[in-house]
């Protein structure tokens, strides 16, 4: 009768984890086959473009390389190689892999982060459940499956998801580590925490609630644990390799500095209401889930959940605060606080269910919380609905032309205000804004102008260069053949 019910058991679990997954994979299909040019397709055109370099120019990890001739950052080193030097390219490698099985198609690289945005809410609610009851880590879990903004970019071409899954995978085995003493969880945490690094350097804020688990585990006797060294050099020492490589390269690299706290923004008005008024209050969770989450904050701890949600928090914030300017610069840089947000949601929820002692005033509470649920949903989907529309149609338009009319080998001028959104569109590697056109032609081989934009130096090429094409959006010119 036990092993039936220890059985029993672990059938159940498994179908809670599979429905996780799905309720949060089907939503992130939407608008799948998307081209690369819906919101912030200035950063998953140059991610879709190392993907794709990868699969039909050399699959070489250790120099990705976009489309773009242009300087990483402004008045840095010419970039003749295209070098795309930001992230460990993990995440565009295992997209490669599918277009080299399959064939070159977006939906693939989308399809990998549907994968570990899906992955992420499963492990989200294996994390929850250790510290909370659960119902209410699966209740965390289905918040961060279906939350609208978190649905965008669980699919977009960005590093981003997979960032977050390990981020959330590495909280858990280090969980699971502190609490059976297991030497090969600690490896395992270890390898997950120097991956989610590679991916995006930020999971070192993380560094907080591990210490925070660790130390009530261990005390002062945590120092003397040589599994904690071992995590430690493992977790850092492939990111600290990564970084002297790519600094040996200036050219490739972004120039970063300005995240930090360009214009002096940190704490002042605008970055609080940029931050906390404008993304978590109207994009994030939208207004119901805020109210939530900040009932979820002052909602009272369990014994083994202690402050280890509370340090999660604090270190988003440390992390938010720290890159002020990219923070209030890009949304997609609070994807972080999602994972602990929803928890607190869930706990929000939990809150106002359990509150009222008779029925009138229970009816009210529970009607509460499911009216701040609804509101969450259908304001965030409101903000977000736009998200997935192609603004500028014309840009694919006129690269699918381009693709169809020049040589494979062309070097193309597609200027989009350095946007690199029209030039991946073309297939072809060049140049994303004007610049000294008769220069590139001369010495750095262009052939090709493409423009959207008929403007005073599209028109003057048009009168003195050859033109290829030209339709009421677009126009297509070769700098091969020219008046003097």
């Amino acid at each position: 009768m036990i092993k039936f019910n220890i059985v029993k058991n672990k059938i159940a679990e498994a179908f809670l984890l599979i429905s996780l997954f799905f309720l949060s994979f089907i939503p992130r299909l939407y608008k799948i086959d998307n081209p690369v040019a819906d919101w912030h397709s200035w950063r998953q055109s140059d991610t879709a473009a190392v993907i794709r370099n990868l699969a039909v120019e050399e699959f070489n990890l250790f120099y990705p390389r976009a489309h773009n001739f242009f300087p990483m950052s402004e008045g840095s080193l010419p970039n003749p190689e295209r070098y795309f030097l930001n992230e460990f390219p993990f995440y565009n490698a295992i997209s490669a892999g599918l277009y080299l099985i399959f064939g070159v198609n977006e939906m693939y690289a989308r399809l990998v982060s549907v994968l570990f945005s899906s992955l992420t809410s499963v492990f989200l609610y294996m994390l929850a459940k250790k510290f909370i009851k659960k119902p209410l880590a699966f209740l965390s879990a289905i918040f961060f499956s279906i939350l609208p903004f978190n649905v965008y970019y669980g699919r977009t071409i960005m590093p981003d998801p997979t960032f977050i899954f390990f981020s959330v995978l590495s909280l858990y085995l280090i969980a699971c580590w502190t609490e059976k003493e297991n030497f090969y969880l600690a490896v395992l945490s270890a390898v997950s925490l120097a991956l989610g690094m590679l991916v995006k350097p930020y999971v070192i804020f993380l560094g907080l609630p591990i210490a925070y688990l660790v130390i009530r585990k261990w005390g002062l006797k945590t120092f003397k644990r040589l599994d904690v060294y071992l995590i430690i050099i493992v977790s850092f020492l492939p990111i600290i390799l990564w970084r002297w490589h790519i600094n040996q390269h200036p050219e490739g690299m972004f120039g970063s500095g300005w995240l930090i706290n360009q214009g002096n923004i940190r704490f002042k008005g605008s970055f609080f209401r940029w931050l906390i008024f404008d993304r978590m209050n109207r994009l994030i969770f939208a207004t119901g889930g805020f109210v939530l989450f900040w009932i979820g904050i002052i909602s009272k701890r369990t014994k083994k959940e202690g402050m280890f949600f509370l340090a999660w928090l604090l270190a988003i914030a440390a992390y938010m605060t720290y890159f002020a300017r990219g923070n209030v610069t890009h949304d997609y840089y609070q994807l972080p606080l999602v994972p602990i947000g929803c928890i607190f949601i869930a706990k929000g929820v939990a809150f106002l269910m359990g509150q009222g002692k008779d029925l009138l005033s229970k009816l009210i509470d529970k009607g509460l919380a499911l009216v701040f649920v609804l509101l969450m949903l259908a304001f965030g989907w409101y903000e977000v609905r736009g998200f997935f529309n192609i603004n500028h149609p014309e840009i694919v338009e006129a690269g699918q032309a381009v693709d169809e009319l020049i040589p494979k080998d062309a070097r193309v001028i597609a200027p989009y205000n350095r946007d690199p959104a029209f030039l991946y569109q073309t297939n072809r590697n060049g140049w994303s804004d004007v610049g000294p056109i008769e220069k590139w032609v001369k010495e750095e081989g262009a052939t090709h102008y493409v423009s959207v934009n008929f403007d005073e130096i599209t028109n003057k090429l048009m009168k003195s260069c050859e033109v290829i094409e030209k339709t009421d959006e677009y126009v297509i010119v070769d700098l091969r053949k020219c008046n003097d």
